[in-house]
């Protein structure tokens, strides 16, 4: 058998996986800019200010998405949504912004 990477397949798990982890604040570690700290998991350091988890997440998704790639093939997935793959990303975006809703509203 010949492992062969899928991008479908890495842009379906990956935006699925940043939607939940994102959802559940399981970045796993936290990067404080202020004094180049990096912390594992989500945590909150006193006097050092905001920790940033973005890297966090993205590294979540990364190591997920990743050797799925490798394991599924896209033909799978492509049986199923050939047309539509576009609804990953979109619903992994329409997902964080319902979560990051106080942001934009004005109270």
């Amino acid at each position: 058998m010949k492992l062969q990477f899928g991008p479908l397949v890495f842009a379906a798990a990956f935006s699925l996986t940043y939607a939940v982890v994102f959802f559940f604040d399981l970045p796993l570690f936290q990067y404080f800019p202020q004094e180049g700290l990096f912390s594992w998991g989500p945590a909150i350091i006193p006097n050092v200010g905001p920790g940033m988890a973005w890297y966090g997440l993205m590294t979540d998704a990364a190591l997920v998405a990743l050797p799925l790639s490798f394991l599924i093939p896209d033909r799978f997935l492509d049986k199923i949504f050939r047309n539509y793959y576009w609804v990953f990303p979109c619903a992994a975006m329409l997902v964080c912004l319902y979560l990051l809703r106080n942001l934009f509203l004005i109270a």
